[in-house]
């Protein structure tokens, strides 16, 4: 190990001398650097230095600790020898995989992975004076030392099952020689597997047994296989593998359900995919769900329901169609049906009469193809789909129009098949082949104008598979992000050289400009289920770090380690305009840190996104999910690392923190098929956009928070179920706050209008109201008119707007009828209690003061005063009368209100007004003026 170490701290030193000579990865660079050295000590044909290795080949079962390995380990140890290897003389992993996959285990058998082989590596020297290389600080290129052998030779076991689980009452253990590597080094003699307190031989004097050997497991959880090897040279080893094991348990098969049945797309409706190069039939699974009404196995009134997307089928129809089922860990297409109290929707179906029809996308072979359905071409499944609706007429009995319900990718298969019908019947007139004989079509959180995973997490996926050659990244990008459907519907794929959000080349543009040339099905009711927010409520934080992973292999100690990656995930900025760019993704690149020192030996990658008119998918108002969220779960090790099925093994310590766990996945305006404004983050409540035909439903429901996607709520199921039972809803309008607007005063015979902004007749009715001293002349659903009554209504009075939607919403606005009243034309005398003459006195209407603070704003009166024999000054709009009186004596001082309408009666008060210094006011303080 500390050699190990050694070697890699001086050829990392180096390179603070000497930058990266090659454009390639680590395994060219590290090529390049040891092109001077003479290899052909490396009899082994493997030297493991050459790549890094994350499988830990170096240590492993070297004696220094407990080993445990499992499938992923095992793939990625596989490749790293084979990546290591000088001369290609075994099969690589991605052959291994394959001849893995053709394999077609079943379930309850666990396969067993041998590998046991020498390999070479780097044995540099521990100290300058032992040194068995020497370097060139301005070539950055080793080269060798007369004597000394820079290579040593060390052998590895690794013993694995070759799956990640395995379910039933009996679980079979096997071998085979295609998953066995042996190149060089002690053979082994004998093998024992030690597990459930049973033993079984799977290498008897060097000759691997073919027998297959079983257990029965009691329960469910993860297993430890421990394999004892014995050598030719009778040195033994012990060694560890895990895997899941499944118990199977008993369920109550549900009541009035057919077999599992398949149907073939017709000879009419074989499809090409993009990059096929022939055509192919379509294959579904179904099940039927009889009535519970008519007691019969007839379907009467069928209803659909299309699944969406599941690669490798991994969600079946129904319990009983696992082969063994692990209600912890497998939900079905029925499971995702509950809501509320674990109420199941297909019941509440059943029990109304209707026959409902669960449509599945298997994996099946067509010659030497295999379709995984659950990710194939929409269209394909769409093909498939319209031959189940031929054959279901074919066996109905009476003309009761069909139901359809396609949930995520489920509504765009229905969709396509609906509107391809509709197209063809009208071409040819033919109904028993092209009439869908539908009366309703849901859309349920369906990505009509694409889905979003977050491409800071593809790109790093794709770090993981392109930088680190790891097998699990690699099956994830093709298992999960390359297969046909992820790539028609991502709005933003990995494969995109551009920091725009932009789908995969030849796929996402052609398959949305198939979609929209087709158009929606007319000759039905249509409408959409949503799970997005049509709030305009965002999923998260613009250019926001929603995910750190950060990866350290401490060293001697802790007096050094390496820092292996430190990795951060950003979301997209919501930004619209602009040409600042923002990170999705940054990782520093793979380094070491040694006390002041960070030397980098694989540069770093960093994506971007630039702002978009649109705004960010990453964080948009839409049905969410959580990819960073699985990726933290799997990234969070002290002893493994598994992040999308990378495996950093031992040592590694891996922390993870989720700063926001979920992302908008199915965008509210793409499951709406929105034709409005393309801004994604729109406040879309306050009106009905099928009246505003903003979008091509007949019919929508959507909260107002963001729900996880296809996740059913009491809510949407009583909306769904009344269109179900042929009773349309309307889309639900929920209120924003608005201010009636319009003059403060009205005069008796005058007739004013007040007016609601952006009120239009596709958001909800307004109901007007007045006070009793108004008269409502004419209203309509923005403005109303009024009168008061008659002249003698002088006072405060009132209008009201109320609206209903999902919400209520109500303002009131005062206002104020006809002339002032006299009430409020009092003034009193501040500061002083008598007034003097040639000296200045302050008056102020105390009116106002009577009024209530929210209520000011209606009393605009004018203020008009009577003040003989003085000097006068105003203040505040002459609400203040500041007064000088020339003379002695009583003098009657006068206030009226005035507003458009006319002026208030007088209010009249009288004073003495004396000399100063007469003593016979009773005094005070002089006041200084305030003036305007």
């Amino acid at each position: 190990m500390k050699k190990n170490i050694l070697f890699l701290f001086i050829f990392l030193i180096s390179l603070i001398a000497q930058a990266q000579l090659t454009n390639g990865n680590f395994t060219t660079e590290i090529d390049e650097r040891f092109k001077n050295l003479n290899k052909t000590t490396i009899t082994s044909n493997i030297l493991i230095d050459r790549v890094f290795s994350m499988a830990e080949i170096q240590t492993f079962n070297q004696n220094l600790r407990k080993d445990t390995s499992n499938v992923s380990h095992f793939k990625q140890a596989w490749s790293e020898l084979y990546r290591a290897s000088y001369t290609k003389n075994f099969p690589s992993v991605d052959i291994f995989k394959n001849q893995l996959k053709a394999k077609k285990y079943t379930s309850n058998v666990v396969p067993i992975g041998i590998i046991n082989t020498a390999f070479h590596e780097c044995n540099f020297g521990t100290t300058e004076q032992n040194a068995t290389v020497s370097y060139n600080s301005s070539t950055g290129l080793f080269s060798n030392i007369a004597g000394k052998i820079p290579f040593i030779k060390k052998q590895t076991t690794i013993i694995a099952p070759l799956v990640t689980k395995a379910s039933g009452h009996s679980i079979t253990f096997t071998t085979d020689n295609l998953f066995k590597l042996y190149k060089q080094g002690k053979p082994i003699k004998n093998l024992i597997l030690y597990t459930n307190n049973s033993s079984f031989s799977l290498i008897s004097n060097y000759n691997l047994r073919t027998t297959n050997f079983s257990t029965t497991y009691q329960n469910t959880g993860l297993q430890t296989l421990r394999f004892v090897v014995t050598y030719s040279d009778n040195t033994s080893k012990t060694t560890y593998g895990t895997v899941n094991i499944i118990k199977p348990v008993t369920y109550a098969q549900r009541d009035s359900s057919s077999n599992l049945l398949t149907i073939d797309s017709d000879d009419d409706l074989l499809f090409q995919g993009y990059d096929e190069n022939q055509v192919y039939r379509g294959l579904n699974e179904y099940r039927i769900y009889y009535d519970t009404q008519n007691n019969d196995e007839v379907v009467n009134k069928p209803l659909y329901i299309i699944d969406g997307y599941d690669p490798n089928d991994s969600r079946k129809i129904d319990a009983q169609d696992y082969i063994n089922f692990n209600p912890n860990e497998d939900k079905s297409i029925i499971d995702l049906m509950k809501y509320g109290n674990n109420i199941n929707l297909i019941d509440s179906l059943n029990h109304k009469g209707f026959d409902v029809i669960i449509v599945n996308h298997p994996v099946y072979n067509r010659g030497n193809k295999t379709i995984d359905g659950g990710s194939d071409y929409i269209e394909r499944n769409a093909y498939t789909f319209i031959s189940l609706i031929r054959h279901i007429k074919s066996i109905q009995q009476g003309n009761e129009k069909a139901v359809v319900i396609g949930p995520s990718m489920g509504g765009l298969i229905s969709r396509y098949a609906l509107a391809f019908m509709e197209k063809k019947l009208a071409e040819t007139g033919d109904n028993t082949k092209w009439n869908h004989n539908t009366r309703l079509w849901v859309s349920f959180d369906s990505p009509h104008q694409g889905a979003n995973i977050p491409i800071g997490v593809q790109k790093g996926i794709q770090y993981f598979a392109e930088v680190l050659d790891n097998e699990g990244a690699k099956e994830f990008i093709n298992e999960e992000l390359n297969k046909p459907a992820p790539k028609q519907m991502l709005v933003n794929h990995y494969t995109n050289n551009t920091s725009l959000p932009v789908g995969a080349p030849n796929f996402r543009n052609r398959f949305q400009n198939a979609l929209d040339n087709i158009g929606m099905p007319q000759n039905l009711r249509k409408v959409a289920l949503l799970n997005g927010s049509i709030y305009g409520q965002l999923n998260g934080v613009s250019s926001g770090n929603y995910l750190d992973i950060d990866t350290k292999i401490p060293i001697l100690f802790g007096l050094f380690h390496f820092n292996l990656l430190h990795s951060d995930f950003y979301h997209s900025t919501n930004i619209k305009s602009g040409s600042q760019k923002f990170l999705t993704f940054s990782n520093d690149g793979f380094y070491i840190s040694f006390l002041f020192w960070k030397i980098t030996i694989i540069k770093g990658r960093h994506t971007y996104s630039s702002p978009s008119s649109k705004g960010s998918y990453d964080i948009a108002p839409g049905g969410h999910f959580g990819a960073h969220k699985i990726l933290a779960k799997e990234s969070n090790s002290d002893s493994y690392w598994s992040a999308w099925g990378i495996r950093w093994v031992h040592t590694l310590t891996t922390r993870s923190t989720i700063f926001d766990p979920t992302h908008s996945f199915i965008p509210t305006k793409s499951a709406l098929a929105y034709t409005g404004s393309s801004t994604l983050d729109e406040y879309l409540a306050d009106k009905n956009r099928v009246c505003t035909g903003e979008t091509p439903f007949d019919g929508y429901f959507a909260p107002q928070n963001n729900e996880e996607h296809i996740f059913l709520t009491n809510e949407n199921v009583n909306w769904l179920t009344e269109e179900i039972m042929g009773n349309p809803q309307n889309p639900p309008v929920y209120i924003r706050p608005f201010t009636i607007q319009g003059e403060n005063t009205i005069c008796y015979s005058e007739y004013k209008t007040f007016t609601i902004d952006a009120i239009s007749s596709c958001q909800s009715t307004t109901q007007w109201s007045v006070s009793n001293n108004l008269i409502i002349s004419s209203q309509t659903n923005k403005s109303i008119t009024v009168t008061p009554i008659d002249s003698s209504t002088n006072g405060l009075g009132w209008i009201s707007a109320k609206r209903e939607g999902g919400n209520t919403v109500i303002d009131d606005k005062g206002i104020w009828v006809g002339k002032p009243l006299e009430q409020f034309a009092s003034f009193r005398l501040v500061g002083n209690t008598q007034i003097f003459s040639q000296q200045w006195s302050r008056l102020e209407a105390s009116g106002q003061f009577l009024i209530p603070e929210y209520e000011k704003d209606l009393y605009t009166f004018d203020y008009d005063w009577s003040i003989p024999n003085s000097e006068i000054r105003y203040a505040e709009n002459k609400r203040i009368a500041n007064i000088k009186p020339y003379y002695t004596g009583n003098i009657n001082i006068g206030l009226r209100l005035k507003n458009i309408c006319g002026c208030s009666n007088w209010y009249t008060r009288q004073f003495n007004v004396v000399y100063e210094g007469g003593g016979t006011g009773g005094g005070g303080n002089v006041l200084t003026p305030v003036f305007e």
